[in-house]
């Protein structure tokens, strides 16, 4: 019998993409989150975030009685695809520690 490769399972899932554009504009965004076991997150937008900015991703769930919370990621751009859309890859953003020295009031 054969071996088979197994193939890393991608998944996609309907989200809320919203942030700031390269013209500093607010934007949001209906789209689809695709997620790869083995590659990561990947996201697909006709705006491009400005770069360095953080996007924020809502999960839509229409079965869901509340809404999701946000969740924020940082975008790598990948590429554009031929219809002109930005592609990105994304890094979940780490909260960063304040000490009490640099605490606000």
């Amino acid at each position: 019998m054969p071996l088979t490769a197994e193939r890393p399972i991608t998944n996609s899932y309907p989200v809320e993409a919203s942030g700031w554009d390269s013209a500093h504009t607010f934007f949001v965004e209906r789209c689809e989150l695709e997620c790869n076991e083995e590659t990561g997150k990947y996201l697909t937008l006709t705006h491009a975030p400005r770069r360095g900015s953080m996007i924020f991703l809502r999960l839509l769930q229409p079965t869901s009685p509340g809404r999701s919370s946000p969740v924020a990621y940082h975008a790598q751009p990948m590429g554009v695809t031929q219809e002109g859309q930005q592609q990105f890859r994304l890094k979940p953003v780490q909260p960063h520690r304040v000490s009490t020295d640099q605490a606000l009031c």
